[in-house]
């Protein structure tokens, strides 16, 4: 058994560091309240919102320049050649 220190949003537990737990694990949950100062709590949510927004931003962007596609269409058709 371990303990894992999370931070709930509203929505889901967030731990607070990484932990070794496999994903998809079914796993049970004792809530003990701990007394935080609610500028901490307010703190430790706003970075983990600022992260997250991060992400998603960094999701939008397309990884490959469009001069990929272009070397891509250029590229010579072996199939043709080949007969396939």
């Amino acid at each position: 058994m371990s303990e894992i220190q999370a931070i709930f949003d509203g929505r889901v537990f967030i731990p607070e560091k990484p932990c070794d737990i496999i994903s998809g694990s079914k796993v049970k949950l004792t809530i003990e309240t701990v007394v935080l100062s609610h500028s901490e709590v307010q703190k430790k949510l706003a970075a983990f919102r600022q992260l997250t927004n991060e992400i998603k931003e960094l999701n939008k962007t397309d990884p490959l320049p469009q001069e990929f596609d272009d070397i891509l269409s250029q590229r010579v058709q072996f199939r043709e050649l080949a007969g396939l």
